[in-house]
């Protein structure tokens, strides 16, 4: 069912796209730019990842294949649309990703409508070919929203953004609306430093359906062993605090989030999660910022660049003795070659207690990425 209805999108959006396309040939030239990327690799994790126990698990991932059309018009208006293939063991899937249209005014205003990212969380926002790790942290995953349908409004300016927006996924087969806001400011910002400060509030509108966080912990092939209580909800609240500072090679990032339910017989449940990534390039490299976002290295050397990576996060699902508690420390190196080809290796360290799937909470994991952007 959901997969029909994520086609139906991507069917309606290439309708939008041709049938817009006169209006746009005669108002201004029309640029098309294709591209994607594949990102694809190994897991190999103990126990703790897998719901059956199972000792040692090796895994081939398809991360992700994705293909986009970016088109601009005029000085004023974008459109894009992108879809893709995912893999992992026996599993797959076929995703719509972004499918808008986008107005673009006078001092950095836009109004976007179709299906994007809400605007929440910087690591959530920020591209996965421009992540510094595998995958991104499960704090994250486990509380900032995804794409939706929707409206946004918003303002993206050199030393700060704000975007609002209201969203819907019932073209989805759910029942969530949501109101979401991000506002960003960088009092510090020149070309080698950015002192970042982000936050972000969204409210969710659950209309009685099943609620549960569940997390994969860090690893795309894992089984979802990390999980909240389930229950049945009226609404959320979730909010989300950004702090980052880049000074040359190095770039710290910290982001903390709490999430209030409200059960449907009227108890309030809170959750929460935080956490702290550095990274460091060995060679004369740094990361760009540019709209609230960072932004991967701009074109290294013949040798390419190395950077390396170390990541705490914590996460608490629990409340009232259920749900689980976790922490994961990880350690990373990456390797850039121009602007199209990435390795990035990961290991995790994973601590957990409480309400778990796995039968043996012991064992770490290795990851292992390769990535090529076209």
């Amino acid at each position: 069912m959901l997969d029909d209805f994520r086609w139906a999108w991507l069917i309606a959006g290439l309708m939008l796209v041709f049938l817009l396309q006169p209006l746009m040939l005669q108002a201004e030239p029309l640029e098309l730019d294709p591209g994607g990327y594949v990102a694809a690799g190994i897991d190999h994790f103990g126990p703790f990842y897998s719901e059956d126990g199972e000792p040692d698990t090796t895994s081939g991932v398809l991360r992700n294949a994705k293909l986009e059309l970016e088109l601009e018009w005029g000085d004023s208006w974008a459109a894009e649309i992108d879809g893709s293939y995912k893999a992992r063991g026996d599993r797959s899937e076929t995703e719509l990703g972004d499918a808008y249209v986008q107005y673009q005014g006078a001092n950095g205003f836009e109004a976007t409508l179709g299906r994007f990212k809400e605007p929440f969380g910087l690591e959530r926002l920020t591209s996965y070919t421009n992540i510094s790790t595998s995958e991104r942290s499960m704090v994250t995953s486990a509380f900032a929203p995804g794409r939706a349908q929707g409206l946004a409004i918003g303002q993206l300016n050199k030393a700060s953004t704000w975007v609002f927006g209201v969203f819907t996924k019932e073209p989805e087969g759910e029942q969530t609306r949501a109101v979401t806001a991000r506002y960003t400011v960088a009092p510090v910002r020149d070309s080698r430093r950015t002192l970042h400060f982000g936050i972000a509030a969204s409210w969710r509108d659950l209309n009685g359906a099943r609620f549960q966080i569940k997390d994969r912990g860090e690893v795309f092939s894992a089984d979802n062993i990390l999980r909240s209580p389930r229950f049945d909800a009226r609404h959320t609240a979730v909010g989300g605090l950004e702090a980052a500072w880049s000074s040359g090679r190095l770039t710290v990032v910290s982001e903390a989030m709490a999430q209030q339910v409200e059960r449907a017989n009227g108890e309030h449940w809170r959750f929460s999660g935080a956490y702290l990534q550095a990274g460091f390039f060995l060679t004369n490299d740094h990361r760009r910022y540019k709209h609230g976002e960072f932004k991967g290295p701009d074109s290294p050397g013949p040798a390419g660049a190395v950077e390396l990576v170390a990541r705490y996060s914590a996460v608490d699902l629990q409340d009232r003795d259920l749900g689980a508690r976790a922490a994961i420390a990880l350690v990373g190196a990456n390797y850039y070659l121009g602007n199209q080809f990435q390795l990035r290796l990961n290991w995790l360290v994973p601590k957990v207690e409480g309400t778990i799937l796995a039968p043996d909470p012991t064992g770490n994991a290795l990851t292992l990425r390769v990535l090529f952007q076209y």
